[in-house]
């Protein structure tokens, strides 16, 4: 009697155990069906170590943000990935993360013989120390396609002319139909409001609007407006800034036709410390333009009150290849009515610069 109580006993439990095998394999199957795996992922060799997901140097909010939520998508397909910065977060990028309860990701000091993704760039001169010798896997991006990187093999490459590489983050968490928690909208929304200027930007469309209403509600931020403008308000305060380090806290450096220039972006508040920064980031460059080894350097400010801007140019040729561009020069700078992105002005800048350098090249050789 008590050899069939055991019996007995062994099989509701064998029963048990597997009903409760059955019911996991059946949730596993479950959240893997609703998943949309992409077909690109099965011609990627990942490998089995960490693939890290950075963008450029020095770190804007799209950057770091973007490579935070698309490591996490990652995850969430099978992928074991970590994002990392080029350099430590400015004060926008680390008020964002504040807000949201997310960790500042390590800093990747050389990427060489690292499996990796980039996010919002496409050059090596803009990237991490050491990606010439790096395993570049995909490569996410909003800008034109001016980089040097190549790949021993093809990679999973996309480009969109939006205003914000989140946004394409965004889009691929709803093509794989990957839920978005609140932390990861919020990075996203951030990186979208900081790259489009709360959606005004004129590279702004209508899938970033789309991917910010989507995004703020799934993050809680009732108010976008306030938001924004306490992320502005800590980056233009640039609190305990040397002038070089407001100079470089947002810049890039570009090259064409054997000519080297960078440009600089700044934020201010209003139109009178737009004119403070103007003046004394001005005699800044001018002291030390020897030593920043650029043939051209231009410094573009706008404030967030008029949103009117200015680009001052450094360097031969720079104000004829700013005016062919834009127009309405005043003295060594270019005046807009209306604030222009860095993309939007490299895109302009870029063809005259190119055509400049074409111009000194015939003169010597004449």
């Amino acid at each position: 009697m008590l050899n069939k109580n055991h019996s007995v006993l062994l099989g509701c439990t064998l029963y048990l155990i597997g009903l409760l095998i059955f019911h996991t394999t059946v949730e596993g199957a479950v959240r893997q069906r609703d998943i949309n795996y992409p077909a690109y992922m099965q011609g990627i060799d990942y490998g089995t170590g960490v693939t890290y997901i950075v963008g450029h140097n020095p770190p804007d909010s799209d950057t770091v943000c973007t490579a935070i939520a698309y490591a996490n998508l990652k995850r969430e397909l099978g992928i074991n990935a970590e994002a990392r910065i080029a350099a430590h977060p400015n004060a926008e990028t680390a008020y964002a993360l504040r807000y949201f309860g997310v960790r500042e990701p390590l800093v990747l000091e050389n990427a060489s013989g690292q499996n990796i993704i980039l996010v919002d760039h496409n050059s090596f001169a803009q990237a991490v120390k050491g990606m010439e010798s790096a395993n570049i896997l995909e490569v996410l991006d909003h800008h034109n396609m001016i980089g040097d990187i190549k790949t021993a093999t093809p990679i999973y490459y996309r480009n969109m002319p939006i205003g914000c590489t989140a946004t394409i983050v965004w889009l691929e968490y709803i093509e794989a139909n990957v839920p978005i928690k609140r932390d990861m909208a919020g990075m996203m929304l951030s990186a979208i409001l900081s790259d489009t200027d709360n959606l005004q930007s004129n590279t702004t469309t209508d899938l970033d609007r789309q991917a910010v209403y989507n995004l703020e509600e799934k993050a809680g931020i009732k108010d976008r407006n306030s938001y924004f403008l306490a992320m502005e308000e800590e980056f233009a305060a640039y609190k305990d800034m040397s002038d070089k380090d407001i100079f470089y806290s947002d810049y890039k450096e570009f090259m064409i036709n054997g000519i080297s220039y960078g440009c600089a972006t700044v934020v201010a508040l209003t139109p009178e410390k737009r004119h403070n920064l103007e003046k004394r980031l001005g005699d800044w460059v001018l002291k030390n333009y020897s030593t920043q080894k650029m043939d051209m350097l231009f410094l573009k400010i706008h404030d967030l009150e008029t949103y009117a801007a200015t680009i001052s140019c450094y360097g031969d040729g720079a104000l004829e290849c700013a005016t062919e561009a834009f127009g309405n020069v005043e003295e060594n700078k270019i005046v807009l009515e209306s604030n222009l992105s860095r993309k939007k002005v490299i895109r302009l800048l870029q063809p005259q610069i190119g055509k400049w350098a074409n111009i000194q090249t015939r003169n010597k050789a004449a």
